[in-house]
């Protein structure tokens, strides 16, 4: 499994309306917080870390999702400045959180 696409910095800028910055602040943040919880999620799965690895379309889907949609990366990253990653810059909530995570992983120039 690997990563499937290679999505240009600028354009996750554009979409996502977050700076080069927190794009690496985001990338490390799911980085370091998939190291902690990787074991535990294959552990989930009767068949390891292959039968985990199979349910997602790739490394970065898997990584967005697990560190994302519960909020991990606050809580394995408490001493960084995530709230961009789940409210935009209106204070209205990132509808789209594991979406960017995805694109950020599967960009090739950080």
């Amino acid at each position: 499994m690997g990563i499937k696409e290679n999505i240009k910095l600028a354009d996750i800028v554009v979409k996502h309306g977050i700076t080069v910055d927190q794009i690496k602040q985001l990338k490390s943040a799911m980085l370091r917080t998939w190291e902690v919880i990787e074991y535990d999620l294959i552990q989930c799965f009767e068949g390891g870390a292959d039968e985990m690895y199979s349910v997602f379309e790739d490394e970065a889907a898997m990584i967005a999702e697990n560190t994302l949609d519960a909020d991990h990366v606050t809580t394995y990253c408490p001493d960084m400045d995530l709230k961009f990653v789940y409210n935009q810059y209106d204070g209205t909530r990132r509808l789209n959180c594991i979406e960017m995570g995805e694109d950020i992983l599967r960009s090739s120039l950080l």
